[in-house]
């Protein structure tokens, strides 16, 4: 993540795994913002693109998110079409 104006990227994430059939994948998609957050207030993300694939059959754009941070310092991730979410802790 980084700070930017509405449409600028703002989000680089980089996916790693095994695949089912062997050997392994590696997705990096970016996002831009979608509008201005308001204090302390989610961010809005537009639709991720795939800006590298290996292999690319791997890798799916994603759809708009929102972007909100926990008070445990974790980040949820909910997709706005359907509200499904994802939470991330940071390691390292």
């Amino acid at each position: 993540m980084q700070q930017g104006e509405v449409g600028d990227t703002v989000l680089s994430l980089t996916a790693e795994g095994p695949l089912d059939t062997g050997g392994s994948y590696r997705c990096v998609f970016q996002a831009d913002l979608a509008s201005e957050p308001s204090s302390g207030g989610p961010v809005r993300l537009g639709p991720s693109r795939v800006t590298e694939g290996e292999p690319q059959s791997s890798c799916t754009p994603g759809e708009p998110t929102v972007l909100t941070l926990l008070p445990d310092g974790s980040l949820r991730r909910e997709i706005t079409a359907t509200g499904q979410s994802l939470t991330y802790t940071r390691t390292g």
